[in-house]
């Protein structure tokens, strides 16, 4: 670990966030017609078995720069040819996971919320 990274750590008693609040998206048609949503997640940093949780586009505000959590969002497509959005989500996922590595367990439905 290097000293920055280590002052860090130590000096985190400003990184307070409370408890997580979960989120489930609620899809707006808008939103269908624009074809995807943005999807946020946080999870402890040192602890990649620990709980995924996905929170709003607003609440991941509170979680930047937050030496205890690690963030990710990703866009998940939610209309089109149903192995297109498969792959599409696929692809989506693999990005997410190299932020949280196991983001897909909490994903398994590529088709959650989709539309044709």
């Amino acid at each position: 670990m290097d000293n920055d990274r280590y002052k860090e750590i130590a000096n985190a008693q400003s990184y307070t966030v409370g408890d997580i609040t979960t989120f489930v998206p609620t899809i707006t048609d808008r939103q269908y017609q624009r074809g995807y949503i943005e999807r946020c997640f946080v999870q402890k940093a040192n602890d990649s078995s620990s709980n995924i949780f996905e929170v709003s586009v607003s609440e991941i505000n509170r979680y930047k720069g937050n030496p205890f959590y690690i963030q990710t969002k990703l866009d998940w497509r939610i209309t089109g040819d149903p192995i297109e959005v498969k792959k599409s989500n696929s692809t989506s996922l693999q990005l997410a996971s190299e932020d949280i590595p196991k983001i897909a367990l909490y994903l398994p439905n590529l088709l959650q919320f989709h539309k044709k």
